[in-house]
């Protein structure tokens, strides 16, 4: 089965937790994949924000195993580039919406 990406459809749920920031559910059109978190992080993602996109994991043995992954490194940063420009622009929505301001007040 080929996945194209364009038509992968990010859903983000933004949380106001310490280090997580959103949970996000991945929409393939025949089935959808939930639990991967934006978080935090102490190093730079590809567009050189401290945020980290991860996958769903479950845990095991006091380890957290991941459960979702793409055949290749270079389909995951493809994937990674999805997910963050959705992330950009539904978290400005989110935030003029939280906060009640303007494009301009929020730039």
């Amino acid at each position: 089965m080929k996945i194209d990406l364009e038509k992968i459809i990010v859903k983000i749920k933004f949380v106001e937790e310490k280090k997580l920031k959103a949970i996000i559910g991945l929409d393939f059109g025949d089935f959808v994949i939930k639990g991967f978190r934006v978080q935090e992080s102490q190093f730079k993602n590809i567009r050189g924000d401290n945020l980290w996109f991860t996958p769903p994991t479950y845990q095991a043995g006091g380890r957290h195993h991941p459960i979702f992954f793409m055949p290749t490194k270079e389909l995951w940063e493809k994937l990674g580039l999805k997910v963050w420009d959705e992330y950009d622009k539904q978290s400005r929505e989110y935030h003029k919406k939280r906060l009640g301001v303007t494009d301009e007040e929020l730039t």
